[in-house]
């Protein structure tokens, strides 16, 4: 089930990082960015939601899974969940500061970001660790459903804010699926159990 898993996410997050590089390239952000950008009584909540999606909420959210599957014994789980998240964070910060690429104009912005623009963190964050965690615990495919719903909400008020070009949030989007994949399909080929992300009693 997870070399499924791993091959669609492998080729719908090579598909969306290839669509935010081309959109980034060929000019398509500017109009996207001013149709996005949200204003007035709205911003307040938005602000809050895109909290959710940084790593001040997604990094303990994912430590306290890994905390969760040592207590179930599942240490290689936790070893897999801890390390993907972990170098896919590392890896989307080194793309910032390799591509550089400025964020919209700074007039625009409706929360204060201190970083580069592409790809969006956030996007790539809440999809890698969201994704991970519904196959780690989910049951049947509800949980992606709603980890994918999550990705995409917190991906859309990075954009509503003004702070990142659509492009950004596509590639992080993306990004975040590629990771995950490759991360998946590495850990099922060398998993002494034939589908070693399954939960523990399920085995």
């Amino acid at each position: 089930m997870h070399d499924r898993h791993a091959f669609r996410f492998i080729a719908s997050g090579s598909l969306l990082l290839a669509l935010g590089v081309a959109c980034w390239w060929f000019g398509a952000d500017l109009p996207l960015h001013r149709l996005l950008r949200v204003s007035g009584g709205a911003v307040p909540d938005i602000v809050e939601l895109t909290m959710l999606g940084g790593l001040a909420v997604m990094g303990p959210i994912a430590l306290a899974a890994v905390a969760v599957l040592f207590w179930q014994r599942r240490k290689a789980d936790a070893l897999w969940l801890f390390l993907t998240i972990a170098t896919g964070r590392l890896a989307t910060e080194g793309l910032k500061l390799v591509l550089m690429r400025p964020r919209p104009p700074r007039l625009d912005w409706l929360e204060i970001v201190r970083s580069w623009s592409f790809p969006s963190s956030h996007s790539a964050g809440t999809m890698m660790t969201c994704l991970a965690l519904a196959l780690l615990f989910g049951r049947g495919p509800w949980p992606i459903v709603a980890a994918l719903m999550a990705a995409l909400v917190i991906g859309w008020s990075r954009v509503a804010l003004a702070v990142h070009w659509p492009s950004d949030v596509l590639a992080g989007w993306g990004f975040g699926l590629l990771w995950l994949g490759l991360s998946l399909s590495l850990y099922t080929t060398l998993g002494a159990q034939p589908d070693p992300l399954r939960p523990i009693d399920d085995r």
